[in-house]
């Protein structure tokens, strides 16, 4: 197999507020007004450009709620790192930590912004203290492992997966990020039960097969390894690793 093939690993996403939070002693017109707003910056159907704004009005808006401008804050840094302002948005996650320091959220979401731009001890700096502040997030935990895993600390990753595991078992990201870190050990047995088990999660992720193809490749069961590639180009035919490992293995 080529050097890095088992690098690969889901992509980290930001996670927004989901909560409407109205400023404390507002007037009902104002408060409505405010609630409108914030409806505008929170609305993922509405053009980003008029959420930046929705939330730019909130943010510098001073006598708002402390805990309010921190979500429009979190609510403007995800769209400013969905659109590839990586910088503004670990700005606005910070600005959030200050003004409501006990919100798991922004931690996290600039633990993936330090992640994207390998600043990787920052990240994990980051993706520990959204872990102490609510340890009962599952992909707190996997995020943190996959960059102990771009770290090459395979053995903190599968130690995070494996809690992300115990508190969701539904999800085949922690099998599958598992199962990569086994296999970066060279530990291909226990590779392929991770992504026996995301599989079962998650049958239609091309990714997955070829993850398990290429295992299986490693411990020269050529046929069982074109069957996952073959397998691979049923969900995704233009799925490049496929084709490569068919054309590798002559298949």
């Amino acid at each position: 197999m080529r050097e890095g093939r088992w690098l690969g690993k889901y992509p980290l996403l930001p996670l927004a507020m989901a909560a409407c939070l109205i400023g404390a002693g507002a007037g009902a017109v104002e408060a409505q007004t405010i609630a409108d707003v914030l409806a505008i910056c929170q609305d993922e159907a509405k053009a980003a450009p008029d959420r930046i704004a929705a939330c730019t009005r909130i943010i510098e808006d001073k006598a708002q709620d402390e805990g309010m401008r921190a979500e429009a804050l979190i609510q403007r840094g995800v769209l400013y790192e969905l659109r590839g302002d990586r910088e503004d948005a670990v700005s606005d996650y910070s600005e959030a930590i200050k003004l409501e320091g006990t919100n798991a959220l922004p931690y996290f979401n600039r633990g993936n912004v330090h992640d994207q731009l390998r600043r990787f001890e920052q990240a994990i700096a980051d993706y520990t203290e959204a872990i102490k502040l609510d340890p009962s997030d599952p992909d707190f935990y996997n995020n943190r492992g996959q960059t102990y895993d771009s770290m090459g600390e395979h053995d903190r990753a599968i130690a995070d997966y494996t809690e992300a595991i115990r508190l969701d078992k539904t999800s085949a990201r922690p099998w599958y990020n598992r199962g990569l870190s086994y296999a970066n050990k060279g530990d291909y047995k226990r590779a392929i039960a991770d992504f026996d088990e995301a599989i079962k999660r998650a049958p239609d992720d091309a990714d997955l097969y070829v993850a398990r193809g290429a295992a299986k490749e490693e411990l020269s069961d050529r046929d069982a390894a074109l069957r996952d590639y073959r397998k691979a180009l049923e969900i995704d035919a233009d799925h490049e690793d496929a084709l490569e490992g068919i054309n590798r293995l002559g298949g």
